[in-house]
């Protein structure tokens, strides 16, 4: 699993939308696509490039939303679950 580099390259897109069975209660798709890099070149660059899609839940409470989230890495790297959970406090962006 490559870490670290001097470059990074990150493409994130979210949607979401309320589900309307309680208050405060929403659901997210989202896509997260990208890599950092070293000496960066079109050859590395479309090579290491990796893609994530997924799904999640929102709900908002006093102290900001509570995401839980489930993404698929599209191109996994060996020894990386291509799938993960997670749950966090906050939007992404």
């Amino acid at each position: 699993v490559p870490v670290g580099g001097d470059q990074l390259f990150m493409f994130n897109s979210e949607f979401r939308f309320p589900l309307g069975i309680k208050e405060g209660l929403g659901a997210a798709v989202f896509y997260d696509g990208g890599n950092v890099y070293g000496p960066i070149g079109v050859s590395h660059f479309v090579r290491d490039y990796t893609n994530t899609v997924g799904v999640g839940l929102r709900y908002a409470t006093p102290v900001g939303p509570v995401r839980f989230d489930i993404g698929r890495n599209l191109n996994p790297v060996t020894g990386v679950k291509a799938t993960q959970f997670y749950i966090t406090l906050g939007q992404a962006f």
